[in-house]
């Protein structure tokens, strides 16, 4: 049985707390790093959110320590594999007790213990729904620095961790969902401006705004904006969007 009087119960119900009140993705994933050095404890932290974990920078990151972790992803990005990828393919946890006697990730520990003071390495994957959304990666400057505790206290950081970042994807999923919809309505009101004033066909409207897009490499979106904005084709737009 749990004993609820722990530190460790009060330290991980603050941290819950602290996720609720979080405002936004990048608060929130502060807070996790920030937590996670707190409570493991380790040296360093970083966490990611995206759909794919490899050598590209992923959609969400943050790292206790700005430089450390710019450090860390250039060694994981040129390596091609690190435990934190590993653990995000896996769905699960990647352990490199001490990453001078690490047989797996050669080139990502080699780049490690030129660069930086970090021994061991322990990634976990936050899932949600089943589904991998990133991964948690904690950093110790000694070998063998996460024991089965530590490895306990990580796991259940990062269900909360999950959950928390759970809510900010609905979030983001939501905003998004909106930014498309208002930028739709505005290429529909774009499109009736030039089939009225063109008196041109919806379809040849819409392929219009298209190759004005390609030509002046500017989005769709910024295009019909500004021509529902003025409500004229003069100036720029009359070349762009008249046509040949």
């Amino acid at each position: 049985m749990t004993d609820l009087t722990s530190p460790s119960a009060f330290e991980f119900a603050s941290l819950a707390r602290g996720l609720v009140e979080a405002e936004g993705f990048a608060q929130t994933l502060r807070t996790i790093v920030d937590s996670a050095v707190d409570l493991i404890p380790c040296q360093w932290a970083a966490v990611a959110v995206s759909p794919h974990l490899g050598a590209q920078p992923a959609k969400h990151s943050t790292s206790s320590d700005e430089d450390f972790g710019a450090t860390v992803a250039r060694i994981a990005g040129q390596a091609g594999d690190s435990p934190g990828i590993a653990a995000f393919v896996v769905g699960g946890i990647v352990h490199c007790p001490d990453l001078a006697l690490e047989e797996r990730f050669v080139a990502y520990c080699d780049g490690m213990l030129r660069e930086t003071s970090v021994r061991s390495v322990l990634s976990l994957a936050i899932c949600v729904h089943e589904t991998t959304v990133g991964v948690l990666t904690l950093y110790a400057d000694a070998p063998h620095a996460f024991d089965a505790g530590a490895i306990d206290r990580a796991q259940l950081l990062t269900e909360h961790a999950a959950l928390a970042i759970a809510a900010e994807l609905s979030d983001d999923r939501a905003q998004n969902l909106e930014i498309a919809l208002n930028h739709s309505r505005t290429i529909g009101a774009a499109i009736g401006i030039l089939t009225e004033r063109l008196r041109i066909p919806p379809a040849h409207a819409f392929e219009r705004l298209r190759e004005a897009s390609q030509r002046s490499n500017r989005k769709i979106s910024d295009i019909a904006d500004e021509l529902v904005q003025t409500g004229t084709l003069a100036g720029p737009l009359e070349g762009l969007l008249r046509g040949p």
